[in-house]
C-alpha cells in the first residue's frame, strides 16, 4: 500500500541567546614605555609605571618582604587559605616582623623566620603568638613557596614563623607529615627568587655560636668564637603588602641600570652605548605583563658616576647591616671617590650568578676606560673587587687586575680585559657588589660600583638533606 505525502512543517528552533564579550581581569600594559636619550651621569626623572601598566582587579594580595639581602615578593592566597592569610597579616599589620630575623636555615631544604625580632641593645627577643591558625593544607610545597611552621604532630598549631622552600623535592615530604603544611602564597619573578636563593646561600655556622632554637641561624661574615652581631644575622626589615609588584633589568648595566621603588622606575646612564631595560609588571593573579624599551646615551658631556644615595633603614642601632641589592641589574652604582684620575671606567660581560669559593671560575670583564680630560699616564692599574658594601670598604677582595698605559684625549676610550680563573677559598660566602678601580701612579683611584652583584656560596658546600 502506498502511503499519502505529507508536508512537512518547518523545525523551529528557540532563540540561541549571543554570548557577552568580556575582558580578562589581568594586569595588562596600557601604552608602550617611550625609548629616552641623553648623557651619561645624569639621572632620569623618575617615571611612574602606574601610567603604562593596569590591573582593572587588582587587590592588595602581594606581601612584600624587605630584608637585608633584597626584596622578595610574594603572592598571598586568601581564596584558597583565607584563615592563614588573615592570621599572617595581622603579624603585619601589627609590625611583629619588622626588624625580625631569619632564625633558621637548612641548606637544599627551607630557611625559617617570624620567630624572633632583633632589639636595640642588640638582642634576640620572641615575637608575641596570637592563638593558633586551623591548617588549611591545600597546594603542595614546591620550590618558591612560602608555608606555615608549626609544631610536630599538631596539624592546627601554627602561630608566627613561616618558611620558604628551596626546592621541588620537599613537596614529598612537607605534604604529607603533620596534616601537611599550609602553603599561603609564592615568591613572585625571578629577582625575589634570586632573593630567596641569596638567604639559602648565607652560611650555618656548626656548631652554632647559640642556643636552640637559634643553633641553626645562618650568619654573614661571621668569625668562629665571636659574639653574634647585628650586622651577621640575615634581617627582614619589615613585609608590607602591595596590590602590583614591578621588576626592572638592564641587559647592558655597565651603560645604564633600572631600580624600582613601589611602582616608580628610576633609570640611570653610566657609560655611551645603548641598553635595553626590561620592566614587568605582575598583577593580582600573579600573571606578568612585559614592556621593553631602549635608552640610548651619548658622551657629548664630561661623565661622572651618579651622586651617592642613603637608602631608608629600619635596622636598630647601634649598628645597621649592610643592605646588598638583590641578584640582577636592580642596585643603584654609587662612585667611592671623586674621578680625580680624568678616566670614568665601566663595565661590561658575562658574570657568573654563583660561584664556589676556592673553585673554578669563568669571570671575564672588559673595562671601559672614557676620558674626562685629556689623559697621558705611563701606568694606570685597573682592578675589578667584590664588596660586602656598595660603596667599597677596607675589606674589600680584590679578583683581578691589569696595568695600562693610557693616552687618552677627552671623550675617547681605552679598554681593558680583566679574568679570574678561580675565587679564594678565604672570600666568605655572601652577596657581593662587583665594584671597579681605576689608580694613578700618584695613587689617586676612580671607584665605581658596576650595579653587578655575585654570590658566592662557602667553599666545598654541599647541599644537605632533612634527616
Amino acid at each position: 500500500m502506498k502511503r499519502p505525502n505529507r508536508s512537512r512543517r518547518p523545525l523551529q528552533l528557540n532563540h540561541v541567546e549571543s554570548l557577552e564579550t568580556r575582558a580578562l581581569l589581568t594586569m595588562a600594559s596600557t601604552a608602550p614605555l617611550p625609548d629616552i636619550n641623553f648623557t651619561a651621569g645624569v639621572e632620569v626623572a623618575p617615571v611612574k609605571l602606574d601610567s603604562y601598566f593596569k590591573d582593572p582587579d587588582a587587590k592588595p594580595d602581594f606581601a612584600v618582604f624587605n630584608t637585608t639581602l633584597g626584596t622578595i615578593p610574594v603572592l598571598l592566597t586568601p581564596a584558597t587559605t583565607p584563615k592563614t592569610v588573615a592570621n599572617f597579616l595581622n603579624y603585619v599589620n601589627k609590625g611583629s616582623y619588622t626588624n625580625s630575623i631569619v632564625h633558621r636555615s637548612v641548606p637544599g631544604f627551607i630557611w625559617q623566620g617570624g620567630g624572633y625580632q632583633l632589639t636595640s641593645k642588640p638582642d634576640f627577643t620572641t615575637i608575641i603568638a596570637d592563638p593558633a591558625v586551623q591548617n588549611e593544607f591545600g597546594a603542595s610545597n614546591t620550590r618558591g613557596t612560602i608555608a606555615m611552621a608549626k609544631l610536630g604532630n599538631n596539624p592546627n598549631s601554627a602561630t608566627s614563623q613561616f618558611f620558604f622552600n628551596e626546592s621541588d623535592s620537599n613537596a614529598s615530604n612537607l605534604d604529607n607529615q603533620n596534616g601537611g603544611f599550609t602553603v599561603f602564597g609564592n615568591v613572585v619573578g625571578d629577582a625575589g627568587l634570586a632573593v630567596m636563593d641569596a638567604i639559602a646561600a648565607v652560611p650555618v655556622p656548626s656548631p652554632g655560636p647559640l642556643n636552640s632554637p637559634l643553633n641553626q641561624i645562618p650568619l654573614q661574615n661571621y668569625t668562629a668564637g665571636a659574639s653574634v652581631q647585628p650586622s651577621n644575622v640575615v634581617l627582614i626589615k619589615d613585609v608590607t603588602t602591595a596590590s602590583e609588584v614591578f621588576q626592572a633589568s638592564s641587559d647592558t648595566p655597565g651603560v645604564a641600570i633600572a631600580s624600582i621603588q613601589g611602582n616608580t622606575l628610576t633609570v640611570t646612564p653610566l657609560a655611551p652605548g645603548t641598553a635595553h631595560i626590561t620592566v614587568v609588571g605582575y598583577g593580582s593573579d600573579g600573571k606578568p605583563a612585559t614592556e621593553s624599551f631602549a635608552v640610548n646615551i651619548s658622551s657629548s658631556a664630561q661623565l661622572s658616576p651618579p651622586p651617592p644615595k642613603t637608602p631608608p633603614t629600619t635596622e636598630p642601632p647601634p649598628s645597621a647591616p649592610p643592605t646588598p641589592q638583590p641578584p640582577g641589574d636592580t642596585a643603584t652604582p654609587q662612585p667611592v671617590s671623586p674621578a680625580s684620575s680624568g678616566l670614568v671606567p665601566s663595565v661590561r660581560g658575562t658574570l657568573p650568578a654563583t660561584v664556589v669559593a676556592g673553585q673554578r671560575a669563568r669571570i671575564q670583564q672588559v673595562v671601559s676606560l672614557t676620558a674626562t680630560s685629556n689623559v697621558s699616564s705611563p701606568k694606570e692599574q685597573v682592578t675589578l673587587s667584590l664588596s660586602k658594601s656598595s660603596t667599597g670598604s677596607p675589606g674589600d677582595f680584590t679578583i683581578a687586575g691589569a696595568t695600562t698605559k693610557v693616552k687618552l684625549l677627552v671623550g675617547k676610550q681605552t679598554k681593558v680585559r680583566l679574568s679570574a680563573k678561580q675565587l679564594s677559598a678565604s672570600v666568605p660566602a655572601g652577596i657581593y657588589h662587583v665594584l671597579v678601580s681605576v689608580t694613578d701612579p700618584d695613587g689617586s683611584t676612580t671607584t665605581v660600583n658596576t650595579g653587578k652583584t655575585l654570590t658566592v656560596l662557602p667553599a666545598q658546600s654541599k647541599p644537605s638533606a632533612r634527616r
